[in-house]
C-alpha cells in the first residue's frame, strides 16, 4: 500500500505542470487499443472525459466514507471493491492503464487501519483530480457553439427560485487575506478567505498553500472559473451557498465535484448548494472580470495555459 501511495503522489507531482500523456492520446487519436466505433475516437474522448469527472467523484466520496468513524473499513473496502471496477477498468480500456493499475491494487489489498485507508484513496483522488483537470482543460467544448438556447434578443435568462435560508453573516476581523495571480495575464488580486463560516475548510486550504495550478472555466452554471487545486479535503462546512444566489466575486470549494477553488466573476444559474470559502475583495471585481473572459476563451476556444497562483498575502 505504500508503495502505491508513494507512485501516486509522484504521479500526481508531475501532472501539476506537465499534461498526462493519457490525455494527450485521448485528444489525438493515439489510444493503443483505438476503441470507438467505426474507427472514429471522438466518442471515445467524449465518453472517457464524463466518466473519468463522475470517477473522480465517486472517489472523493470513497475518502469521506473511509473518514467516517461510523463506518467500518470492511465496509468501504467492500462499496469499493462492487464499483469501483465498473470505472477503472472503462477507463483503462480508453488509455488509463495506471489508473486502472493503482485502483485495483488498493482495492485488493487488505486494509485494516482507517488512517492508512484514508491516505492512499486521498493520494488516488488527487491523482484522478489532477487527471480530470487536463482532461476538462483539453476537451473541445467549442462543438457546443452551434447548440444555443432560442431566445429573443435582449431577453433575461430563467432565474431559480429565492433560497429558503438567509446566509450567514460570519465575523469578517476573522477572515485571512490570500492573494490570488494569473499568468500570463500579470493580473493579481486580494481576497479573504472566511475562517468565520468554515474555519477547518479554510484550515485545509491554507494548509496548501502556496500552490500554481491551471485555472480553466465552468461549462454549465455560469460566470465561474475553477481550478482543481492540490489537496483532498473532508473537512465539515456548515456554511453553504447556492451558486445562483452568490455574489460576483466569491470564492468557494466545491469538495464533492473535485476539490476545486471556484470563483465567480458574474451571473451564474445553477441550484447546486456549495461551501462558502471566501470573497474577492471590491475593488478587485474589475480584474477578475478581465480574467473571467480570458479563461472562458482558453477553456471553449485557444487551449492556451492560464495558471493560477494561490498564496498568503502579506
Amino acid at each position: 500500500m505504500s508503495d502505491s501511495r508513494q507512485q501516486l503522489r509522484a504521479l500526481t507531482r508531475h501532472l501539476m505542470a506537465n499534461e498526462p500523456d493519457e490525455i494527450r492520446a485521448l485528444r489525438t487519436g493515439a489510444v493503443p487499443l483505438h476503441p470507438g466505433s467505426y474507427g472514429q475516437y471522438f466518442t471515445t474522448w467524449d465518453l472517457a472525459n464524463g466518466i473519468l469527472r463522475d470517477y473522480s467523484m465517486n472517489v472523493y466520496q470513497l475518502v469521506r466514507m473511509a473518514a467516517d468513524e461510523r463506518l467500518s473499513v470492511n465496509n468501504v473496502m467492500t462499496v469499493m471493491q462492487t464499483w469501483d471496477p465498473i470505472y477503472s477498468k472503462y477507463l483503462g480500456y480508453s488509455g488509463f492503464p495506471a489508473l486502472e493499475r493503482h485502483a485495483e491494487r488498493i482495492s485488493r489489498c487488505p486494509v485494516t487501519d482507517r488512517a492508512t485507508l484514508v491516505a492512499v484513496l486521498s493520494e488516488l483522488a488527487e491523482y484522478v483530480n489532477r487527471l480530470t483537470a487536463w482532461s476538462h482543460h483539453y476537451f473541445p467544448w467549442s462543438l457546443g457553439a452551434g447548440y444555443r438556447y432560442q431566445a429573443a434578443e435582449g431577453a433575461v435568462a430563467p432565474r431559480p427560485d429565492a433560497p429558503a435560508v438567509p446566509q450567514a453573516q460570519g465575523d469578517p476581523s476573522r477572515r485571512v487575506p490570500v492573494r490570488l495571480a494569473w499568468e500570463p495575464l500579470g493580473i493579481e488580486v486580494v481576497a479573504e478567505l472566511a475562517t468565520d463560516l468554515n474555519e477547518r475548510l479554510c484550515a485545509d486550504f491554507m494548509a496548501a498553500l502556496p500552490f500554481t495550478v491551471l485555472q480553466d472555466h465552468a461549462v454549465v452554471s455560469g460566470r465561474s472559473m475553477y481550478a482543481w487545486a492540490p489537496l483532498v479535503s473532508v473537512a465539515p462546512t456548515p456554511v453553504t451557498e447556492r451558486i445562483c444566489d452568490a455574489p460576483t466575486g466569491r470564492l468557494r470549494f466545491s469538495q464533492a465535484t473535485g476539490n476545486k477553488l471556484v470563483i465567480q466573476y458574474g451571473t451564474t444559474t445553477e441550484t447546486l448548494s456549495v461551501p462558502v470559502l471566501g470573497m474577492v475583495s471590491e475593488g478587485d471585481l474589475d480584474s477578475i472580470d478581465k480574467v473571467g473572459h480570458a479563461v472562458w476563451d482558453s477553456t471553449f476556444h485557444t487551449k492556451e495555459s492560464i495558471w493560477l497562483t494561490a498564496e498568503l498575502a502579506g
